[in-house]
């Protein structure tokens, strides 16, 4: 009899089954935690109208968070994405005779370099303010095709390009770089334009969270690049 009072030590014992009064005492201890909850507040001194104290804490959290969303969800919020209304466009095939691929797989610069190449160059928008985007998307370009190639960069300003973006974009190329400024003619509303009228058909766009609808100086780029 003993190996058999060894192998039911060895055997994993079965868990207690609590007991009524062991349940009774859980309960009490999670009806006590939250005791101080369920805790009923007078709106004022004297009234007889009272409130759980739990409803009073949660209520401004949940004017906050509707805040929050109702901030996140406008158009003209930093926050949103602002995607064109409506039904995204059908997407139509491609017509190889015009839009053939150019190129597929790896390229060789050192095989390219001895081609023909383009007379071409990269024409950029840009404003002093915007040096930042304009210098990653100048390292990209170095990166990726240009340091090899070295084709000049055109940049355009409907104001005078400052001393110091000039100096701070010679920096990041090697290729040849141009800056200038863009004539009022072609930049802005044109004479023959109502200005109250286009600025209303912006804001438009801009309440019917169109992409950069709402903009007026991409209104005033797509015009120039339209020629």
């Amino acid at each position: 009899m003993g190996w058999v009072q060894q192998i039911s030590k060895q055997l994993p014992s079965t868990p207690s089954i609590p007991s009524l009064k062991d349940l009774k005492d859980e309960k009490s201890r999670v009806r006590s935690r939250l005791a101080f909850f369920r805790r009923r507040i007078r709106l004022k001194g004297n009234s007889k109208i009272s409130i759980p104290l739990g409803f009073v804490l949660l209520f401004p959290c949940m004017v906050i968070i509707l805040i929050l969303i109702l901030i996140a969800r406008h158009p003209s919020s930093p926050t949103r994405i602002l995607m064109p209304s409506g039904s995204p466009p059908s997407i139509r095939k491609i017509n190889e005779q015009h839009d053939k691929v150019f190129a597929t797989g790896c390229r060789y610069p050192e095989e390219e370099l001895k081609k023909p190449r383009a007379n071409a160059a990269f024409v950029v928008l840009a404003r002093n303010k915007e040096i930042d985007g304009v210098i990653q998307s100048v390292k990209s370009i170095e990166r990726h095709f240009n340091r090899w190639f070295k084709y000049p960069y055109v940049f355009l300003n409907d104001g005078e390009f400052e001393q110091s973006f000039k100096d701070t974009i010679t920096n990041y190329t090697s290729a040849p770089a141009e800056f200038g400024q863009i004539d009022p003619s072609m930049w802005g509303y044109p004479k023959w334009a109502d200005e109250k009228v286009a600025k209303e058909g912006i804001s438009k766009q801009g309440d019917a969270a169109i992409m950069y609808g709402g903009m007026e100086s991409y209104h005033h780029m797509c015009r120039f690049y339209s020629g």
